[in-house]
C-alpha cells in the first residue's frame, strides 16, 4: 500500500489547532504582564510578590518562570510594555500637518496618558536604574520617543550636538514637569502643554545660536515673583498621594 495521503482538511486542522494553542498562549502571557504592570504601579518593585502576580492574574506559578524566567523577566516585560503604549499614544496623527501641529500633539497626548495612567508613569520614570536588562528597556524607549520628537521637528537623524543635547534635556525636563502636574493637578492640560511647547521652542532656538539677555530675562522673572500673590506661591494644593515622587 502507498502512503497515506493527508488532504488540506487534515493539515489546516493541525495548523489551527497550533494556532489555538498559540493564541492561549499570548492571552495567558498578556495577561499576566497586565496584572504585574498594574501591581506594580502601585507599590515598589521588592513589594510585590510572584505569588500575589499569579493570584490576581489567574494563573498557576510556574507560568511566570515558564514565559518570563521569573520575577525579574516579568518585571522587564511589564516595563517595556508601559513604555510601547506611552510612544505609541504619542505619534504623530494624520491630521498634523505641520511641525508645529506635531509637537503640540506629541506633548498633549504624553500629559493624557499620565492623566489615564498616573502611577503608571511614576514607575517607569522611577525603574531601570539597577537591573541592566530593564535600564536597557528604558534607554530603547527613551530613543524611540526623542527619535518621534525629531520626525515632528523635521531635525536630522543625527543632530549636531548642540541640538542634540538640548532635546534630550527637552525630553528630561517633559518627564520631570509631567510628574509634578500629575501629582499636584492643578493646571489645566492646555496650560501646561504651552509650557512645555515653548520651552522647547527656546531649547532649540538657544542650540542654533539665538541668545537671550539673561540680564533682562532674570530681572522680569524676578518681577513676576515679586508681584505674585500668596496663593501663587504658598498656598499651593498637597501632593495627591497616589502618585509617588521618582526615588
Amino acid at each position: 500500500m502507498g502512503r497515506k495521503r493527508i488532504g488540506p482538511a487534515g493539515r489546516r486542522g493541525v495548523t489551527k489547532s497550533g494556532e489555538s494553542r498559540g493564541r492561549r498562549d499570548s492571552g495567558r502571557r498578556q495577561q499576566i504582564i497586565n496584572s504585574a504592570l498594574a501591581l506594580f504601579s502601585t507599590r515598589p518593585y521588592e513589594e510585590i510578590s510572584v505569588d500575589e502576580v499569579c493570584e490576581r492574574a489567574g494563573v498557576a506559578h510556574g507560568l511566570i518562570s515558564y514565559y518570563f524566567g521569573g520575577k525579574r523577566g516579568l518585571f522587564a516585560a511589564a516595563v517595556q510594555q508601559a513604555w510601547r503604549e506611552l510612544i505609541a499614544s504619542e505619534k504623530p496623527r494624520e491630521d498634523e500637518r505641520t511641525p508645529a501641529a506635531r509637537v503640540y500633539g506629541f506633548v498633549r497626548r504624553h500629559f493624557e496618558y499620565v492623566r489615564r495612567h498616573p502611577e503608571r508613569f511614576a514607575t517607569l520614570l522611577r525603574t531601570g536604574h539597577a537591573d541592566p536588562d530593564v535600564f536597557e528597556i528604558v534607554v530603547s524607549a527613551r530613543e524611540k520617543a526623542l527619535a518621534e520628537l525629531q520626525i515632528s521637528l523635521g531635525c536630522p537623524v543625527h543632530p549636531p550636538a548642540p541640538l542634540r543635547i538640548a532635546l534630550h534635556g527637552w525630553m528630561g525636563h517633559l518627564d520631570n514637569m509631567t510628574l509634578d502636574w500629575a501629582a499636584y493637578d492643578d493646571l489645566d492640560i492646555d496650560y501646561a502643554t504651552e509650557l512645555c511647547v515653548q520651552a522647547l521652542v527656546s531649547a532649540v532656538r538657544t542650540a542654533n545660536g539665538h541668545r537671550y539677555d539673561v540680564d533682562v530675562e532674570l530681572e522680569v522673572l524676578g518681577q513676576v515673583a515679586a508681584t505674585a500673590g500668596p496663593s501663587d506661591c504658598r498656598g499651593r494644593p498637597a501632593r495627591r498621594t497616589n502618585v509617588r515622587a521618582v526615588e
